[in-house]
């Protein structure tokens, strides 16, 4: 294969990326012309997840000092974070395309807020 080509696993990942909902039948079928498998679906399915749940427990650990296991804090100053924020920022980052989107979308929304 050559370096232009992406492989079988990339071309199904990306396939599932934009199509998350898509099931194995349905990558398989519009991914048949480069060979793809059920067995290569399920191999990059495995992947991704593999993949973020690492990421999740990574954000975990590194702000496990100061993590509550409540609600949100209502001193903003001295708040630490939960885990269910963290959680929900890390969806928000990925739902959004990244981090660098995220914060452009939330630099908008305190413009916003400032009116």
């Amino acid at each position: 294969m050559s370096r232009e080509q992406p492989s079988k696993s990339k071309r199904v990942q990306d396939y599932l990326r934009a199509n998350p909902q898509s099931r194995n039948r349905d990558v398989v079928e519009a991914l048949k012309e480069f060979g793809v498998t059920a067995a290569d679906v399920s191999n990059a399915k495995a992947q991704l997840k593999k993949k973020y749940t690492r990421r999740r427990s990574r954000a975990a650990a590194v702000v496990a000092a100061s993590v509550t296991n409540g609600a949100a804090p209502t001193d903003e100053a001295n708040a630490s974070i939960s885990i269910t924020e963290i959680e929900a920022a890390i969806d928000y980052v990925q739902a959004v395309g990244g981090i660098t989107r995220a914060q452009q979308l939330l630099a908008i929304i305190q413009t916003i807020q400032e009116m």
